[in-house]
């Protein structure tokens, strides 16, 4: 065997087991210590750039998603609103409750897409005839068909509702809510938009 790397190939003996090795420059296999390393990259490539862009961008879409979570669109956001369910542009199936949760004292209502809900089909509305309106005092029955939860507004679309199930796409919400103490002629409101899927 011949220790040159750029020797010819032996005869066409099929029986022959060397390894021929070629210079590069001819097509040929190539002995492996005769590989480099590759040269170093700049470190500004267009490749480069390209990457450090699009992480950028996702970035900002992320935080432009939280962002656009909170609050509230089309109103101000007011203290007496202690949480949304969901929040503002948050997603929701078609069946599933809505509203929000008012500091303790504040009572409301609900209108969605144009519908008043009536405070009897709100979610913790208390049934005349029921065992717990029976358990009521009438004191508490003088307060309506939701004595203990008043600062409860939110509502679950089903059969005999007003809404029976949501349509698919922007839903509006409008909550109106008072003070209890100073009655609904001291009321405010907020509407805010969910998605429905």
């Amino acid at each position: 065997m011949s220790d040159d790397p750029t020797a010819p190939p032996p005869g066409d003996d099929p029986g022959s087991a060397e390894v021929v090795l070629r210079d590069p420059d001819d097509g040929g296999p190539t002995d492996p210590m005769l590989i480099r390393d590759p040269p170093p990259q700049p470190l500004f490539s267009l490749r480069r750039l390209f990457v450090v862009l699009a992480l950028a961008v996702a970035v900002g879409a992320v935080v432009v998603a939280v962002r656009s979570g909170g609050g509230s669109e089309g109103g101000e956001t007011d203290a007496a609103v202690v949480a949304y369910d969901p929040a503002p542009g948050g997603q929701v199936t078609r069946q599933a409750p809505v509203g929000v949760e008012l500091e303790q004292g504040y009572d409301g209502r609900l209108t969605i897409d144009g519908v008043d809900i009536p405070e009897e089909q709100m979610v913790g509305a208390i049934v005349p005839g029921s065992e717990a309106y029976a358990a009521l005092s009438e004191e508490q029955r003088s307060q309506g068909p939701r004595p203990n939860n008043k600062n409860l507004v939110k509502f679950q679309p089903g059969p005999g509702q007003a809404i029976t199930e949501y349509d698919t796409g922007s839903v509006d919400i409008t909550v109106e809510y008072w003070p209890i103490a100073e009655g609904r002629d001291a009321s405010r409101s907020t509407t805010y938009t969910i998605r429905v899927f």
